[in-house]
Formats: C-alpha cells, sequence, structure tokens
C-alpha cells in the first residue's frame, strides 16, 4: 500500500516499528537517489498507491559546496515526483523549516518562502517540483528534528555523547529559535496521517507544518538535553550561551523558523506533544 523511500533514516527507523500500514522499505541499496535517471526504471515495479520519501541531503554546511544536496533534495525529488503523476500514485514529501529566511518565526503554510543558504534553497526547489509535477501531493515540513538513533546529522546524536562525560562545559546559540521536533513524534503524526487519508480517500495537494509545541533557542534545547541527562545519570554538565555567529559557520542560518502546526492538528484530528515532554520519551531510550 505504501512505499517509503529513506528506510534508515532516523525517521524512516522510527516509522517503521509503529506503522500500522504495510511498507515496502526503500534503502539508498535499493534507490540512490543521486542517479536520477534510474529512478523511475527502479520504481517500476511497485504498484503501491502511496510513496513517502524520507530521504534527504541533511547537511547543511556541505550543501554550500556538495552537488549532492540539489541532485537529491531537488533533482531526485522531481523524478519522484513525475513518476508518482505518470503512474496515479501519491506522493508524500518530507520538507524542512529552513526553506525560510527566519525573519519571522511561527510560520504558517502560506508564508512566503525566501531560502538564506544552499541547503534551504535545494529544499525550495524540491518543493516546487513536486508541485509543479506530481498530480496528487503533500509536502509536510518540519523543523530541528532528532532522535535516540546514532544516525549522522542528528543533533541529540551528536552531542549526548559528550553529555554523557561528567563535567563539561558545551555553548549553545541563544540567538538561533526554532521548534525542535522528535522523529518518533512526527513518525506518529505521520502514521495517523496515512492512516486518515486511506480511510477518508482524500488528497489535499497542499503543504502542511509538524513540529512539536513550542518555539525555543538552540541554547534552551541544549540545556534541557542536559538537564534530563545529569539527571539521569548524576552528570553536573553545563550549558554555556553564545551568539551564532561564534561558531562561524559556513552556510547562513535563519534566526527563527518555528512553525506553526495548527493546520495539521485540525485537518487531521490530531494532538501534537510539547517539545519538552517529547524529548524525554527520547531520552529515555538513550
Amino acid at each position: 500500500m505504501i512505499t517509503l523511500i529513506g528506510g534508515r533514516s532516523q525517521l524512516g527507523q522510527c516509522l517503521i516499528p509503529i506503522s500500522t500500514l504495510p511498507l515496502s522499505i526503500l534503502t539508498s541499496e535499493n534507490l540512490d537517489l543521486r542517479k536520477t535517471s534510474k529512478i523511475s526504471s527502479v520504481l517500476k515495479n511497485d504498484k503501491n498507491k502511496y510513496l513517502i520519501n524520507f530521504s534527504a541531503f541533511n547537511d547543511v554546511e556541505s550543501s554550500e559546496y556538495d552537488e549532492d544536496a540539489f541532485l537529491i533534495n531537488h533533482l531526485a525529488v522531481k523524478e519522484l515526483a513525475k513518476h508518482c503523476a505518470e503512474n496515479d500514485k501519491v506522493f508524500i514529501h518530507i520538507s524542512s523549516d529552513y526553506v525560510f529566511d527566519g525573519l519571522q518565526g511561527g510560520y504558517v503554510e502560506s508564508d512566503r518562502i525566501n531560502p538564506i543558504n544552499k541547503y534551504g534553497e535545494s529544499r525550495a526547489l524540491g518543493e516546487q517540483a513536486v508541485q509543479d509535477y506530481a498530480n496528487n501531493f503533500i509536502i509536510l515540513r518540519t523543523s530541528w528534528l532528532y532522535s535516540h538513533l546514532p544516525t549522522k546529522y542528528n543533533f541529540l546524536n551528536k552531542v549526548s555523547p559528550l553529555l554523557m562525560k561528567d563535567c563539561q562545559v558545551l555553548e549553545g546559540a541563544y540567538d538561533s529559535l526554532g521548534s525542535p521536533t522528535s522523529a518518533l513524534s512526527l513518525a506518529h503524526a505521520i502514521n495517523h496521517m496515512l492512516e486518515y487519508l486511506i480511510e477518508k480517500n482524500n488528497i489535499f495537494n497542499r503543504i502542511f507544518h509538524y513540529s512539536d509545541v513550542g518555539r525555543i533557542s538552540r541554547f534552551n534545547f541544549l540545556e534541557e538535553i542536559a538537564n534530563q541527562l545529569n539527571k539521569k545519570f548524576n552528570l553536573s554538565n553545563i550549558i554555556k550561551p553564545v551568539s551564532n555567529a561564534s561558531f562561524n559557520l559556513n552556510a547562513p542560518r535563519p534566526k527563527d523558523t518555528s512553525l506553526n502546526s495548527d493546520l495539521f492538528e485540525k485537518t487531521f484530528d490530531y494532538k501534537r506533544l510539547e517539545w519538552d515532554t517529547a524529548l524525554r520519551n527520547i531520552l529515555r531510550k538513550v
């Protein structure tokens, strides 16, 4: 019924165990999205009605110079959208808060996108490709995705080994704001959305936002991770607030990409978790 691209992504690994619907799972071994000319031939025997794409090039820094960012986030998405249109499939694509410039925060789906780095640009082009080529689609933007899993571009996976050593001092940006989202929370929301779509046989052809409830800084997020791990393992780590500029990053970062997800809740009759509750659920698995 559902073909999932990105089975080894943190979101894929969270959805697969809790899915109430049958999944056909593809990984980069089955489908290399960098080989865009082969996408349609790899999928030609797929008879499932729904195709959901969890795969993405998520390295914001490397996106400034690595052509794979645009291959995977834009051109591959274009081919997937075309394939879905040609084979009467519903295309569900996961996108990013980084399509916004961060000057506003609390973004709703109709707000103008204006990416300020190459990663955001590649994501914005991917969204446009879905809208241009897919006949039946949902684009689901999310924000600051993290999990307990040892995946490469997972903020919690990067900082938790450091915080498991006692008496550490880590720095978090007080001027970088967003909506942290547990991959497990998002997986449950997507499973609910898929159940709804199949039961109602309804497609919206539109963009939705989904994040856990809250708007906080990277400093606040890191501080809460440290607080919870300190309590759990009797540690005494400290988080220091610094400006984002102090990290000397190559790719500019939008200041506030927090998302308003009211439309998702109302449309699919779904109650989201507060960001700190979702974090506690994830840290129980660490």
